[in-house]
């Protein structure tokens, strides 16, 4: 007859199983080890630090929080007074810059994939010449566009006159010109995006357009009915890290005006939100922070309602 294991049996069996798979994984555990402590120290203590801070009104950092009233004030701040006023103008900027670039950034960037999209011996050199933008540093690339831009003795001042046009003040500029150049500015970076598109058009099998072309299609039929459909999961991915990215733009426009421009038209939300850092408003800087995450989870959600349209081979 089988006598019945005990409880401290099974537990020790547990307890060995645990210890084995522990020992078998110890290499793997080390591995993440340094990820984990650098998303716990640099990530996750951080949020929550400010969170914590975005309920105190006009927390400096420095004076101990009790000191502090604590509440929704900070929140409201953004909602009342002068500074909903400047808070708004920047929210304004931000959305509707990223309204026109998103998909203008996508359509450009896409429409150099598809020019490049072909066997020649001289097209690698076509496709470095894109791409080298955006082997240059951010700042640097930003301060040779601010000195080419520059009213005074910029480049492009100085082809205009020669070409009998009058300068202009581009970024100086007191109206929406300033973040028209900006924009323009931004364009030459669509390299950056090329290649994930080449990456998505180069595993489209080439039977499906050899079969099209068989049909008598032509290349519009077959962009619309054979690349974009199986381009979509590409698509859907650049265009949330457009949005999640161009909502969150700062040091660009930081390193062009980090005054913000001519009466706060190039003050973009994340401009907006450092700058009430360097004036030491770290609880209303949190606040804004906040809500700017708040907003982009949710035009995340609603985007990834979209993910239905989305093809997924083996679907």
């Amino acid at each position: 007859m089988l006598q019945p294991v005990s409880a401290d049996v099974t537990r020790g069996r547990k307890k060995a199983k645990i210890i084995k798979e522990i020992k078998a994984n110890a290499v793997g555990y080390a591995l993440l080890l340094p990820l984990l402590v650098g998303l716990t120290v640099f990530t996750l203590y951080p949020l929550i630090v400010s969170l914590i801070n975005s309920f105190y009104l006009n927390y400096d950092g420095f004076a101990p929080r009790s000191e502090f009233l604590f509440g929704w004030g900070n929140y409201k701040r953004a909602f009342s007074g002068y500074e909903s006023t400047v808070f708004f103008q920047s929210v304004k900027i931000t959305f509707l810059y990223a309204i026109v670039m998103v998909p203008l950034g996508m359509v450009l960037s896409f429409g150099v994939a598809l020019l490049l999209n072909r066997n020649s011996k001289s097209i690698g050199v076509f496709r470095l010449i894109y791409y080298l933008p955006c082997l240059i540093p951010g700042i640097v690339n930003t301060i040779i566009w601010r000195y080419a831009f520059n009213s005074s003795y910029g480049l492009f001042n100085l082809v205009l006159t020669r070409l009998g046009f009058s300068p202009s003040l581009f970024f100086e500029s007191p109206n929406a010109k300033a973040v028209v150049t900006f924009a323009f500015m931004n364009l030459f970076g669509v390299g950056g995006s090329m290649l994930m598109w080449l990456a998505g058009l180069k595993s489209i099998p080439a039977a499906y357009y050899e079969a099209a072309k068989i049909e008598g299609s032509g290349f519009f039929r077959m962009l619309f009915f054979i690349t974009v459909p199986l381009m979509t999961p590409y698509i859907f991915y650049q265009l949330i890290t457009n949005v999640i990215g161009t909502l969150q733009i700062c040091d660009a426009v930081y390193m062009i005006s980090s005054s913000g421009g001519v009466n706060n038209n190039l003050l973009f939300y994340g401009l907006y939100i450092f700058r009430n850092f360097q004036n030491v408003n770290y609880g209303y800087a949190a606040a804004l922070a906040y809500m700017l995450f708040l907003v982009i989870a949710a035009l995340s959600t609603v985007l990834f309602r979209f993910n239905k349209f989305v093809y997924y081979e083996g679907d």
